[in-house]
């Protein structure tokens, strides 16, 4: 059993936005604040991201016309490279790629939850203590991964029509947050104008204008390297629609389309969010933190309105969530149907037609991670993790266009080669700045691809010696 094309444009624009915003864009321009120091270098930092994105998104878009299946990279580095690439992209995404994003969305998920929570209940009642204790806040997130674990094993249908749902709930939330947040932040920069707190508005409406005329001294190229690598987290599952390209129909068409579309809007959604964030309270209170949605909203809205804004956002992370449990296993899918995992992960469910081993491992996983790191470190960890495979494929694009230039390609990139070098160069200048700033988790992350070497060997010689017996017991059935 394979699976059929039953995705629509409309559900796949979704998996792309409902993947992509969540814990990123409300839990990273704290942090990018923190490093960098000025708020409008960060929306600079948010609009190049955007970009890199775009680059990305119409690169995968040809490798997609050229082989519409499940898998992404996996299936594109395979195709151009070989299995060894192909093996140690699945390997990440299986061990880190998917799983230690449910992670990270889950745990800043909960710290909207607990913020909630503790401001409707009195502190002194056994809920509100529990909700302010870390081990009680990564059970809730547990128990988070495993509800859509459940749902997207009973069946896609369920499980696509809940994450069209919760997209189209994000996407009224998001959209009153911007035009409310906008409204607000006009009115509370005026006020604190006339009070003598100046916020530097116009420094933050000329983000772009800001790279061509740097109105302060600018920190190093290595230290804005590394706030572009925090924004790119907020900016993956860019690429989600190509993990699902298998089940998705007339995918020639649809996903270029989806894939641009998405990119070029969840940048304009972003910037727009940045904006009311750097202009709802001074910079040093938003340096640092992490809910950073809950400390705009609070600035901006007082109190009450932004207990309920943190409910919102988190309904927000659950369609983020909701997305990434969907897409991960296709990739494990795929690997195992190739023979490079267990075959049990490749096997289909006989009523729900779902990869529900390959899901139920996702989980187990995300779950460990979720016991073992912050959703900082968590971040640090993949951030070059994730940089590098999307990086090989772009370069596989250029590469099949020199070597391969008689396959068919339905979709080509506009303004060839432009959008694959400027993510090419960005992508790579991330990770040098990455390795220079974060050396212990970069080479972690480097040791985990070093591991899945070995690991690619030793399995093809499993594999090889089992389908040498399962010929022996071919030949013996026969006589």
């Amino acid at each position: 059993m394979d699976f059929t094309r039953k995705l629509g444009l409309f559900t796949v624009v979704c998996v792309i936005v409902g993947d992509v915003i969540g814990s990123g864009i409300f839990g990273t321009t704290g942090y990018v604040l923190e490093n960098i120091g000025q708020a409008e270098l960060v929306l600079a930092l948010w609009i190049i991201g955007g970009i890199v994105a775009i680059s990305g998104a119409l690169s995968y878009a040809e490798l997609s016309s050229i082989w519409p299946e499940v898998g992404g990279e996996y299936t594109y580095l395979k195709k151009t490279f070989g299995n060894l690439p192909a093996f140690m992209t699945g390997w990440v995404s299986l061990t880190v790629g998917f799983s230690a994003a449910i992670a990270v969305a889950s745990l800043i998920c909960t710290q909207y939850l607990a913020s909630f929570m503790v401001s409707i209940l009195d502190s002194e009642t056994i809920l509100a203590q529990l909700f302010a204790q870390e081990w009680f806040k990564n059970l809730i997130a547990a128990s988070v991964i495993l509800f859509f674990t459940g749902m997207h094993i009973i069946g896609i249908r369920q499980g696509v029509g809940l994450q069209n749902i919760l997209t189209i709930i994000k996407g009224v939330i998001v959209f009153a947050l911007i035009v409310g947040g906008l409204l607000a932040a006009g009115c509370v920069h005026i006020d604190r104008l006339s009070a003598g707190f100046d916020l530097q508005a116009s420094q933050l409406a000329g983000g772009l204008a800001y790279i061509l005329h740097p109105s302060a001294p600018v920190p190093g190229l290595p230290q804005i390297a590394l706030s572009l690598l925090i924004v790119m987290f907020a900016y993956s599952g860019w690429n989600a629609a190509t993990y699902i390209a298998g089940e998705i129909r007339n995918p020639a068409k649809n996903l270029p389309r989806a894939l641009f579309w998405s990119a070029f809007g969840i940048m304009v959604v972003y910037v727009l969010l940045n904006i009311i964030f750097l202009l709802a309270v001074p910079t040093e209170e938003l340096a640092g933190k992490g809910a950073v949605g809950a400390v705009a909203a609070a600035g901006l809205f007082g109190p009450e309105l932004a207990r309920f804004l943190s409910l919102g956002i988190v309904i927000i992370l659950l369609s983020s969530i909701s997305a990434q449990v969907f897409i991960g296993p296709r990739v494990s899918y795929a690997m195992a149907r190739d023979r490079m995992l267990f075959k049990s992960l490749g096997v289909l469910h006989t009523r729900y037609e779902t990869p529900h081993r390959a899901i139920i491992l996702q989980a187990v996983l995300a779950i460990t991670y979720i016991f073992l790191g912050s959703a900082m470190t968590l971040m640090q960890y993949m951030g070059f993790s994730l940089s590098v495979f999307p990086l090989m494929a772009v370069i596989g694009l250029i590469y099949l266009r020199i070597k391969r230039p008689d396959l068919p390609r339905p979709w080509k990139v506009p303004f060839y080669p432009l959008f694959p070098v400027i993510y090419i160069v960005l992508t790579l200048g991330m990770m040098i700045a990455s390795l220079m700033a974060w050396t212990t988790t970069s080479l972690f992350a480097l040791a985990v691809l070093g591991v899945s070497i070995p690991v690619y060997f030793v399995w093809r010689r499993y594999v090889g010696r089992n389908a040498d017996a399962d010929a022996e017991r071919g030949t013996q059935n026969a006589e």
